[in-house]
């Protein structure tokens, strides 16, 4: 019990990786949504080069469409109590919360 004030923060490459197959999974897909909403492109044939958005909260909302756990929430309740909440509420309401932007990262 002594961890319990202690939050496991995601490698980033986990949860980049992990933004990737879950916007490829037919929930997201579905939605339609361009990789350039979510990602800069690394070349002309790679949508998915960097996360324009903050990884965190693209993967709690990729993991709410998909009606899985996200690896990042505690982590972004810790950093901002309430978002991970929100963007999931946003979502189960069929809204697309705006996210913030990478470089907005505390």
């Amino acid at each position: 019990m002594g961890n319990l004030g202690l939050t496991q923060i995601p490698a980033p490459g986990e949860i980049a990786e992990r933004c990737r197959a879950l916007y490829l999974a037919p929930a997201v897909c579905s939605k339609g949504w361009l990789p350039n909403l979510f990602w800069r492109p690394a070349t002309r044939d790679n949508p998915f080069g960097t996360l324009r958005v903050d990884p965190w909260e693209l993967e709690v909302l990729f993991a709410a469409i998909g009606g899985e756990s996200a690896l990042s929430r505690a982590a972004l309740e810790q950093r901002a109590p309430g978002r991970a909440g929100f963007i999931e509420r946003s979502i189960a309401h069929g809204e697309l919360p705006l996210l913030n932007f990478r470089e907005d990262i505390p």
